[in-house]
């Protein structure tokens, strides 16, 4: 049987980070700043994306925005015809890489994100257009708001990829799936939890995807051996930081 896994979409697949910058310069024009995260800063979009419609994707860059701006720039993607349609990937043809091995190795791919709704489609029929133009045939995508971790034990997944640190200790402290955590940021140390919780950190998705075709091909020569291979890949996870 192949891998069950699931992968987050924005900040891992699609480039929400350069969608929402756009429109801000689109609304607020050339004052719009981008700048490097401080060092030691956590990351977030929390001073960006009010959290009741963020998708929590770790950004590369701040916006200086105001919290009156910052309302002001989701009221506008929302009545954006397509918004996620929108979007580049974060590294070009990274869905149709993805596409490709999962179906030479026969794995099951579930799309989970928390994307609020725009004007036109839905966001799960927006996403599924997405991944279908980049190059992924009928992708399942699932709509979320609950825990990640409750969500990958109701899937009985095996992998979880997420660049949201937040997502990725839910994962490890809720399920028995293992987490790759996406995490960009070379200017920003990765959450000390991450590691004490034996998630593995990678620096890009195509990294991300070297490292599953690894465990693919190491499940291939010793089957059933899951917790023997995750555990000398550094992907057994404890249960508490």
């Amino acid at each position: 049987m192949g891998l069950r896994i699931g992968f987050d979409l924005d900040g891992v697949l699609a480039d929400m980070e350069s969608g929402l910058i756009r429109e801000a310069e689109h609304l607020f024009g050339s004052r719009v700043k981008r700048q490097t995260a401080p060092r030691g800063a956590p990351a977030s979009t929390l001073d960006v994306v009010p959290e009741d419609v963020s998708d929590d994707a770790p950004l590369r860059h701040e916006l200086e925005l105001t919290a009156r701006e910052r309302r002001q720039l989701w009221r506008h993607v929302h009545a954006i015809d397509g918004f996620w349609e929108s979007l580049e990937e974060t590294e070009p043809g990274i869905v149709a890489r993805l596409a490709t091995i999962a179906a030479d190795r026969r794995w099951e791919i579930m799309f989970l994100t928390r994307r609020p709704a725009t004007a036109g489609a839905t966001s799960q029929l927006q996403s599924q257009r997405w991944l279908e133009a980049k190059g992924f045939r009928l992708p399942s995508v699932f709509v979320v708001t609950a825990s990640r971790g409750l969500i990958a034990a109701a899937l009985t997944l095996d992998i979880v990829v997420d660049d949201t640190p937040e997502n990725c200790v839910d994962v490890a402290s809720d399920s028995k799936a293992r987490t790759i955590a996406v995490f960009r940021n070379q200017d920003t140390p990765p959450p000390p939890a991450l590691k004490a919780m034996g998630i593995h950190l990678v620096r890009s998705t195509d990294e991300c995807l070297n490292l599953l075709v690894e465990i693919d091909s190491s499940l291939r020569q010793q089957p059933g051996a899951i917790e023997r291979v995750m555990r000398t890949l550094g992907l057994k996870q404890r249960t508490s930081v």
